[in-house]
């Protein structure tokens, strides 16, 4: 597996999916990630929490563009072949 474009686009793609199964009230709430106004404290005063909460948000808003991007990258591989 080289360094290549493609092989960053499919990492990018993993973890962006790894996020996006993330549940909002079942795993994301134990640990306080599932909103800014449920942290129990002032934002200001956690800003790498509020950019996390931030990420996760952004990601779970752009589910159908992800959706695509996987049909694309799935047909990539198999026409023309992983590896």
């Amino acid at each position: 597996m080289g360094f290549s474009l493609w092989n960053i686009f499919k990492a990018g793609l993993l973890f962006t999916n790894s996020i996006m199964i993330l549940h909002r009230k079942r795993f994301l709430s134990k640990y306080g990630l599932d909103d800014v106004n449920n942290m129990g404290c002032n934002p200001s005063e956690r800003p790498f929490q509020v950019q996390a909460i931030g990420l996760l948000q952004a990601v779970h808003y752009l589910k159908i563009p992800v959706i695509m991007a996987n049909i694309v990258a799935i047909v990539f591989e198999l026409l023309l072949g992983g590896g």
